[in-house]
């Protein structure tokens, strides 16, 4: 018994320079059944779902109990790319299976609720890839399953999130959409993390929650808004983060953005009157997002400007009403409107003057 049990099962399909180590522990045969079998039969008595791909990651040959581990039946995959049926967590493994070998505990088969999770081993050869894939014990698969269940969980939570911002009406309702997209675009760039682009998109949802304590005779006006019905509508950001705090599980940082996203660089904005960088950050990115989505949609009062217009006013107002890195941000990568710069002063992003 000492031939076919003491070779890694793929090594008889590579060549000598891509043989792939076997286990730290040697296998004795002690630990090995007393039976008779050639390598085929060997396979398929195994655990493991085996697999070897091509240069370009395409499935060339499966054995080992690979429908048991994968649900798939062989003939439906091969010739086909292994990451189409396995995914493997981008945060932890970038390069997937391109790197040149690894072990990766939080893979995935399928998707959305009808994924299973596998650990999977793999060793890149010269020409080919050479692995396994295994159910995990019992604590890892809970312990997935949790993660499963909480990761639906925040899916639905955002849903509804997003869900509760846009019923104000239909016209709000897109422009929420927007806006999130707006946020958490200029939040990545800007560089904040998971948590802090949570909020960002929550924030933006719900900045205008405040709004359905406004009458609607005052929010629907065609004029000018008189100086009672302005003091009105400025306190919707107040009462948008009273509302909000009854939502627990809301962070405060979301809260925050919502009651300070009129807020104004110069401090000349309401309702705290804050200065510069005692805004949130995340009040000043909703500003920026809800200032320009506003600028670039028709709205009963006006007709929508075009987005370099839209532009130039977030422009010609940095470092008066926004913040000017943030703007910079904005304009330069998240609209593609850098060459609005062009024969500004870069310092204060003011037009040169003759």
């Amino acid at each position: 018994m000492s031939g076919p049990f003491r070779r890694f099962p793929f090594n008889d399909y590579l060549d000598a320079s891509e043989q792939i180590t076997p286990p730290a522990r040697p296998v004795v045969e002690e630990d090995l059944p007393e039976i008779e079998a050639d390598d085929g039969e060997l396979l398929r008595c195994q655990p493991s779902a085996l697999f070897l791909l091509d240069q370009a990651g395409i499935l060339v040959r499966v054995g080992g109990n690979w429908q048991g581990v994968t649900g798939l039946l062989p003939e439906h995959v091969l010739g086909r790319p292994l990451h189409q049926f396995v995914k493997l967590p981008p945060s932890s493994h970038p390069r997937g299976l391109y790197a040149e070998s690894g072990v990766c505990e939080e893979a995935s088969i399928g998707r959305g609720g009808l994924s299973r999770r596998v650990r999977i081993i793999w060793q890149r050869g010269e020409t080919r890839v050479a692995g396994s894939l295994e159910q995990p014990g019992l604590a890892a698969r809970e312990a997935y399953e949790r993660s499963e269940r909480l990761r639906r969980v925040e899916e639905a939570l955002e849903q509804t999130i997003a869900c509760l911002g846009t019923t104000l009406d239909p016209v709000q309702g897109q422009h929420v959409v927007r806006m999130m997209s707006y946020a958490a675009r200029l939040g990545e760039i800007y560089g904040l993390d998971e948590p802090g682009l949570r909020s960002v998109r929550w924030g933006a949802a719900l900045h205008d929650v405040g709004k359905a304590r406004v009458p609607q005779d005052i929010l629907n006006k065609r004029g000018p808004l008189s100086a009672d019905e302005f003091d009105v509508v400025v306190q919707h950001p107040v009462w948008g983060a009273e509302i909000l705090e009854r939502l627990e599980f809301l962070p405060d940082a979301a809260r925050q953005a919502v009651l300070h996203h009129h807020e104004r660089w110069d401090g000349q904005g309401y309702p705290a009157g804050l200065l510069a960088e005692r805004i949130p950050i995340l009040a000043r990115i909703v500003m920026i997002a809800d200032v320009f989505d506003a600028l670039t949609s028709n709205r009963s009062y006006k007709e929508a400007w075009t987005p370099e217009a839209a532009g130039e006013f977030l422009l010609r107002e940095s470092g008066r009403a926004f913040d000017p890195d943030l703007v910079r941000l904005f304009l330069e990568r998240v609209l593609d409107l850098g060459h609005l710069y062009q024969g500004t002063d870069d310092e204060t992003g003011e037009p040169n003057l003759p």
